[in-house]
């Protein structure tokens, strides 16, 4: 069973004594190492860039030579362009004089297929010898969270997959099942889908394929290839896959800050504030059992699943798909 680690008083040195001692086995001197973290907008939902920093002196102890990078966004924006991105996100604290490491952001990449489509993923974390993934642990209009797995998924990929990611999951039918109930108008998140005359409409342009109205109709009448979910793990996978090249094993490791834990996902310029209590840092080898580990820490605290309730949207689906994948088990012992 999987280990998760909890620190819960993140100000004292006990942050950086765990993440060295689960570090040093694999991470060794001289190796390049990809930092991924989303480096956000310009609100409070992002990784801490405090806990970056203490994240990159921990690599750097251990003679690795470790890089921050985050790939650009396909909506319009400061992080659209490779340039503007790396500007805007210094005026949030990440930059190489506040970090300590260089900041990369870049349009290249290499092709891997998935089953609807292919992945374009960031080429210099492919390159890497190694990759350590810091996460902000938030609620997601589209998945119910964010978390490591949307931070792979998405993160790393260009502006094109992200896109085809959303576009991925759209339904392509309504069935004649369909009662007009208005289930589907009233739990979309983005607000495409109308009732005309005695069925329901999906604006296909404007859907950004979340998968709620899949999930929540009750007669079943709503088809999609695939779901959210699932394309969200096939992604994650696929990262994987590439960052490990199995011939050589390439460790990864896992960092989430479960605090700050808005309504909406970093991407959003207003995140909807915050919907449960700082739970703290976990950290684990294995991508599914720290999300898991993660929400089920949520929830406890709040008696009840604030994601799901908000978002109407299962969140534990993304974990079972990413289980279902090899990606690892959710069972785990808390540390």
């Amino acid at each position: 069973m999987t280990k998760v680690h909890l620190i819960k008083e993140i100000k004292s040195d006990k942050y950086e004594k765990v993440l060295e001692q689960q570090l040093k086995s694999n991470f060794k001197k001289g190796m390049n190492v990809a930092v991924k973290l989303h480096m956000g907008e310009s609100n409070k939902g992002k990784f801490n860039p405090e806990l970056a920093k203490r994240a990159v002196k921990v690599l750097k102890k251990l003679g690795c030579k470790p890089f921050l990078f985050d790939t650009n966004v396909w909506y319009p924006g400061a992080r659209h362009f490779s340039m503007t991105h790396k500007a805007a996100v210094a005026h949030h604290g990440f930059s190489e004089e506040n970090i300590g490491c260089p900041i990369v952001v870049a349009d290249d990449f290499v092709v891997t297929k998935i089953k609807h489509f292919q992945l374009k993923v960031f080429k210099p974390m492919v390159e890497a010898d190694a990759m350590l993934v810091l996460t902000h642990f938030k609620g997601h209009a589209a998945s119910a969270f964010g978390g490591a797995i949307k931070n792979l998924a998405m993160g790393c990929v260009s502006k094109g997959s992200k896109l085809a990611e959303h576009k991925a999951g759209v339904p392509n039918k309504v069935t004649d099942d369909c009662t007009a109930c208005g289930v589907c108008a009233k739990l979309c998140p983005f607000h495409t889908i109308m009732i005309v005359g005695k069925k329901a409409r999906i604006n296909h342009l404007m859907c950004f394929g979340c998968s709620t109205c899949v999930y929540n109709c009750p007669s079943n009448a709503i088809k999609a290839k695939t779901t959210f979910d699932k394309v969200l793990a096939e992604a994650a996978n696929a990262v994987i896959d590439l960052m490990k090249n199995k011939s050589i094993n390439k460790p990864i490791y896992y960092v989430n800050e479960v605090m700050n834990i808005s309504k909406n996902c970093d991407c959003m310029r207003n995140t909807g504030g915050i919907i449960a209590k700082d739970v703290g840092v976990l950290m684990s080898t294995d991508i599914v059992a720290i999300e898991k580990a993660s929400l089920d820490l949520v929830i406890k605290q709040e008696g009840k699943d604030v994601f799901k309730e908000i978002h109407n949207h299962d969140p534990v689906l993304q974990i079972v798909e990413a289980e279902k994948l090899g990606l690892g088990k959710q069972k785990y012992e808390l540390s």
